[in-house]
């Protein structure tokens, strides 16, 4: 398993505060945001980093040196996990991300700070990806507010979150959502290796527990919750493994 230290290492550290002080902030502010982009980043810039940290710190803990991680949507609020894998865990890590204009921001600043030949984002799309290289395996999948993104899938994410009526609900667009998103959890699952880990916000849970259950592996949820950097969404970690096979 990952290491049992209290803290990241301290050339980490300095690392990502270098990371976040360079980070392209006007692209990024038109990126997330259709207006008010410069405000938001001057409030949640600190805490992304700090959040970041301790969602870094928590994922290490469970997580093997020199192990492979595939991070499906990944962007700024992952930045400081993906660092900690690199740099503390010495992982390989795979970054898809179908917005090309937020990694071509971040790997501009991942090239000043040194980190280019280590971490890459990558503008693809994640199902895409593992079926284009059958033979990629990993034993850490990251899927973090992604099943639940209004923009890419707003029915299926105003039903969740309550904000559209049944009576308002356009079906033949919910299940064209839900089926896309089954196919996506159900690839990306499909390269992890068991047992693994899988880290997720609470809410997309129960599309992995449906997956898991389709391939007949075992989930279990780990007690501990860590806040999302950027939002705070609660986080956790889902360890997989066959049915029969110990934890």
């Amino acid at each position: 398993m990952g290491r049992n230290s209290s803290s990241l290492l301290n050339s980490t550290q300095a690392l990502l505060r270098r990371l976040f002080d360079d980070l392209d902030y006007q692209a990024l502010a038109a990126i997330y945001c259709e207006e008010g982009g410069e405000a938001f980043w001057a409030a949640h810039r600190g805490p992304a980093l700090e959040l970041g940290q301790r969602w870094a710190l928590a994922c290490s803990k469970r997580l093997s040196r020199g192990g492979h991680s595939l991070y499906v949507g990944a962007g700024v609020a992952e930045l400081a996990v993906l660092v900690t894998e690199v740099c503390d865990l010495e992982r390989q890590v795979r970054v898809a991300n179908t917005n090309a204009r937020e990694c071509e921001s971040l790997n501009t600043t991942l090239v000043g700070v040194g980190l280019a030949d280590r971490l890459c984002f990558q503008p693809v799309d994640a199902a895409q990806f593992v079926a284009s290289d059958p033979t990629f395996v990993c034993d850490h999948l990251s899927v973090v507010s992604v099943l639940n993104d209004p923009g890419t899938y707003p029915n299926v994410s105003g039903v969740g979150y309550g904000r559209i009526a049944p009576v308002l609900l356009d079906v033949e667009e919910f299940a064209l959502e839900r089926d896309r998103i089954r196919k996506l959890v159900a690839t990306t699952m499909g390269c992890l290796e068991v047992p693994g880990t899988i880290t997720t916000t609470v809410e997309e849970v129960p599309w992995f527990l449906a997956a898991a259950a389709e391939q007949g592996l075992a989930i279990q949820a780990d007690e501990e919750v860590v806040p999302t950097a950027i939002v705070g969404d609660p986080l956790g970690f889902l360890r997989v493994t066959r049915p029969d096979s110990p934890t």
